[in-house]
């Protein structure tokens, strides 16, 4: 976890340095930054996760500032962060000091992403023998928890830890590599050590908030809230941070107010609307939906990668309110910055099967599947889909191969299977599955559901349904024998 720098994104003079940034490119003119004000803006755009933005600001940097070893450095950082490893050597070998400290550092970084780690390895002890100080051991555990090297970042952590077991660093840097290799239990003590000696730093709060929210203690996240606001109750993290605690809490309605007061202050608007569309989505609210896609599509800042997903709920969105050509034109639009989308195939899918074009519908689907990273999910998406369209052969064909794939996420789809073999009249099929049903999703049968199950609406079968429960209840139903056929 590193430090996320908010305690200087928050401040008055980033934000001046921001606006003119933005003025200048919403004036299209040009204006003068000195470097570390490059470094601070590129840096600022990629913790939004906004790597387009941020690279137009390291470019523009290097226009200014064209042998700038810290921009240069930067540049170097997108570039194998995006896989482009032969480009970033090329720059890298360009830099005339080959021998300063951070560009040996970057060259490790390098050799890692290149898969050439005795090349790594032997570079960072080399610079360790050089320096031999605890800033470098941490450099090096750093690049290695970075490279997802559990074992060597333990080793250089240790290290550092038994010669300086106070440091401030030391202990931040132990309590990220715990929190990043899913440890947060001892985290939680590290940071905890460190607010002692430190109880004014956010930096810290914040990634013990973050612990808490990872181990589902959301009693405890929002005690150190409450702490982090005491500090300084405008900070935006801290209240992305609470609105992420509350939504663990299922209370949707104030972790929007959250949201909503991160939207009124924020320069960044596109992340948190993109944040705040995707809660509407999860509880259908489908016109908000569609008015947040609106705001982050005027915008033109949402990162490319994302656009595709914005686009997928958009149609969701559109097809839920009955809006077929909507839907088309969202997912074309979804297609265009990401062809190997399956969740847009999939949706391409269900869109065909409301206007009745099966064809059209089984060749939207295949691509579904082909691009799909859980075949199962995929399955169950198109099993469901035939289901609300009552083309139960095919329903049937995918949500049995669901339950082939990962029996574990069947849950009421139990009942669907049942219902479909219930309306092919296959009795003793319908049966079994009824039973499966009742053990394992028994919850469907209740009435008070925001959502009815389909066999809700056919008395006859809930009839049956809640029948077949009542009997496995009561015992005279084994429900053993009908679990494994």
């Amino acid at each position: 976890m590193k430090d996320d720098l908010s305690s200087i994104f928050h401040k008055p003079e980033f934000k001046e340095l921001l606006a003119k940034y933005a003025d200048m490119l919403d004036n299209h003119t040009s204006v003068y930054f000195e470097a570390d004000e490059i470094t601070l803006l590129a840096e600022f755009y990629a913790s939004m996760g906004n790597i387009k933005a941020s690279e137009e600001v390291v470019d523009y940097g290097l226009s200014l500032h064209p042998d700038n070893l810290d921009i240069l450095i930067f540049k170097c950082h997108n570039l194998i962060a995006k896989g482009n490893t032969n480009d970033a050597q090329c720059i890298l070998n360009t830099i005339t000091d080959q021998n300063d400290y951070e560009v040996r550092l970057l060259q490790a970084e390098l050799y890692l992403a290149q898969k050439r780690t005795q090349e790594a390895d032997a570079l960072l002890d080399q610079l360790y023998q050089d320096e031999k100080d605890i800033d470098t051991m941490l450099d090096i555990a750093h690049v290695y928890m970075d490279d997802h090297q559990k074992k060597k970042a333990h080793y250089w952590l240790e290290k550092a830890y038994s010669e300086a077991p106070e440091n401030i660093g030391v202990l931040e840097e132990m309590a990220s590599y715990h929190f990043s290799f899913g440890n947060p239990e001892e985290a939680v003590k590290l940071y905890n050590q460190l607010l002692d000696e430190a109880p004014y730093t956010l930096d810290f709060w914040h990634n013990l908030i973050r612990c808490y929210i990872r181990m589902y203690q959301s009693e405890k996240a929002m005690e150190a809230i409450d702490f982090a606001m005491a500090i300084d109750d405008t900070n935006l993290i801290t209240w992305e941070l609470k609105s992420n605690c509350l939504l663990l809490e299922n209370e949707i309605d104030q972790a929007l107010e959250c949201l909503f007061y991160i939207e009124k202050h924020t320069t960044e608007k596109p992340y948190i609307q993109n944040i705040i569309m995707s809660i509407y989505f999860i509880v259908q609210d489908y016109q908000k939906v569609l008015e947040y896609s609106d705001k982050i599509i005027a915008s033109g800042k949402l990162p490319y990668f994302e656009m595709a997903s914005l686009y997928h709920k958009r149609g969701i969105s559109h097809l839920r309110l009955e809006n077929q050509s909507a839907c088309k034109e969202d997912v074309e639009q979804g297609l265009a910055y990401d062809n190997h989308s399956s969740e847009l195939y999939l949706l391409k899918g269900e869109s065909h099967l409301d206007e009745k074009k099966l064809e059209d519908a089984q060749a939207a689907f295949h691509y579904g599947e082909l691009f799909a990273e859980d075949e199962a999910e995929a399955a169950a998406y198109i099993g469901t889909a035939y289901f609300r369209n009552e083309y139960w052969e095919q329903a049937l064909e995918y949500l049995r191969k669901e339950e082939e794939l990962n029996p574990d996420t069947m849950h009421s789809n139990y009942y669907l299977i049942a219902y479909c073999y219930y309306r092919m009249r296959e009795e003793k099929l319908t049966f079994t599955y009824l039973v499966r049903g009742a053990v394992f999703s028994s919850s469907s049968l209740k009435k008070e559901e925001p959502v009815l199950s389909p066999f809700e609406t056919d008395e006859h079968f809930y009839e049956l349904a809640k029948d077949i429960f009542l009997k496995i209840k009561s015992g005279e139903i084994n429900p053993m024998e009908y679990l494994n056929e």
